[in-house]
This record gives structure tokens, sequence and C-alpha cells, in this order.
């Protein structure tokens, strides 16, 4: 039986696939029957083409108005705020802004980026598959998701549109 996860065949009658211990019980789960499906499904967001920007990153205690002027500059719809050690503390996006800020308050200085962000975001490591970044922007009605390294520090952003360009180019 072929491995839904990495491919690899494994011997018949196996419950789990000796190379990456997945489950291979699961026949209800869709298997990847063409090359677009099996991009998204398997491959791991690292093989998407880099991102055409740095990941915007500021330190918490940014003022509102310093954030919101970086996101027009970088022209970009959200900031990744990190804590004193660097770490992810939560992301801002044009989502919390409308939500928390739009028509509420004139004051931009006085407000910093973490009193208005979505704290503790979820994120994903880069070695995941593209279809746990699809899951979570469908699900959670996300628009971009943190990618951070194995000590929660940010190293990039996954865009909606990063995906949807990848399978435009495949299609």
């Amino acid at each position: 039986m072929i491995c839904p996860s990495c491919a690899y065949e494994n011997m018949p009658g196996q419950d789990r696939c000796v190379r990456c211990e997945s489950s291979l019980m699961q026949e209800d789960v869709p298997q990847p029957d063409n090359a677009v499906r099996w991009r998204v499904m398997v491959d791991p967001i690292s093989s998407l083409s880099a991102s055409t920007i740095e990941p915007q990153i500021v330190p918490a205690g940014t003022s509102l108005a310093e954030g919101v002027r970086r996101m027009q500059e970088k022209n970009v719809g959200y900031l990744l705020v990190t804590d004193g050690e660097g770490k992810l503390a939560g992301i801002l996006t044009e989502h919390d802004l409308l939500l928390r800020v739009a028509g509420q308050t004139a004051d931009l200085e006085g407000m910093t980026v973490d009193q208005v962000m979505s704290p503790d975001p979820t994120t994903l490591n880069p070695s995941e598959p593209i279809k746990h970044a699809l899951h979570f922007m469908a699900v959670d009605d996300f628009m971009y998701i943190p990618l951070v390294d194995e000590e929660n520090r940010p190293r990039d952003i996954l865009s909606f549109r990063r995906i949807g360009r990848l399978i435009e180019q495949m299609v």
C-alpha cells in the first residue's frame, strides 16, 4: 500500500507507514489523483516558491500608527508581533484593524500593536504539508498563517494568495 502522506510503498497488510508512521487504515481519506492534488496534499509548505517580500515583523510595544504605516509601505495585510525574546506573540491583520480600531479611535499613536493583535495565532512549520495550511485557512477563515521554527520564532508567512498562485500555475 502506498502511504498517502509520503508516497512510500509499504508491504500489504501494514497498519502504519514504515517511513513516516502515518496510518494506512484511513480509507476515507481523499487520495491525490493528479499533480495539483498531490502537490497540495503531500508536498511541504517549504516546497512553495519563496515569498516575494520578507515577513513583516515588529516587536510588541510598537505604536499602532507605526504598524499601520509599515503595512501600507510594504503593501501587506499583516504584521507578525514578537515578544522580547523574538518569539511570536501574535499577528495583526487588516481584519483586526477593521474589527477593533476602525471607527473606535483616532489615536493610533496612543495604542500599540499588541493591544489590537490576535494573540497566540495558529502557526505551522515549513515541513508540514500545504494541505494543513489550506485546512486552517478554510475552517478558521485565515488569510495568513505564520511559519515558525522549533523555538516559535517567525521565519515566513504563508498567505492564501501564495497558495492560490501555486494552484493557478499548475492548472
